[in-house]
């Protein structure tokens, strides 16, 4: 399920900056721009609080991250 999730918001992700980039769709780049700014803001809202509660821990690199975006993709989880 996490990877339908992932699957999703990386296409979403590719619909958005293929909007942006695009000359034919200038009516469409400004709420792919929009889109593109709240998802980064979304994911530092969740993320970086998380990475910073297992910085405490003591975990390795790898494991704060992985477990930081595992938050973020149970909380998308939880929306859908």
């Amino acid at each position: 399920m996490r990877q339908g999730i992932f699957l999703v918001v990386a296409l979403v992700n590719a619909l958005a900056l293929f909007c942006v980039f695009n000359p034919w769709f200038e009516d469409w780049a400004t709420q792919g721009t929009v889109l593109l700014v709240l998802e980064a803001l979304f994911l530092l809202l969740i993320g970086v609080p998380v990475f910073n509660h297992h910085f405490r821990k003591g975990l390795p690199p790898r494991q704060k991250l992985a477990a930081s975006l595992d938050s973020v993709m149970s909380f998308l989880l939880g929306w859908v």
